[in-house]
């Protein structure tokens, strides 16, 4: 998975468009054909799973808030 990793989502853009330019042509074998297609489907996986994590990484920011204000200023709080 760390390959994966490495690829850039542009690249992957580029071979998706080759493969599909590819699959047009009418001269492909059926093996060929299948080939390219099971392999079209494997970058389109890999694409949405590396678009999923960067919009899961956008969120990953840690927020701290100041205790004291969260609990002190709640009426129930008796400070004792």
């Amino acid at each position: 998975m760390k390959k994966i990793n490495n690829i850039k989502l542009k690249s992957l853009e580029q071979t998706k468009a080759f493969y599909l330019w590819e699959l047009k042509k009418e001269v492909l074998t059926e093996s060929e054909r299948s080939k390219y297609l099971l392999a079209l489907k494997s970058i389109e996986k890999i694409i949405k799973e590396k678009e999923d994590s960067r919009e899961r990484g956008k969120y990953k920011r840690f927020i701290a808030y100041d205790h004291k204000t969260v609990f002190h200023n709640n009426k129930s709080y008796r400070g004792y």
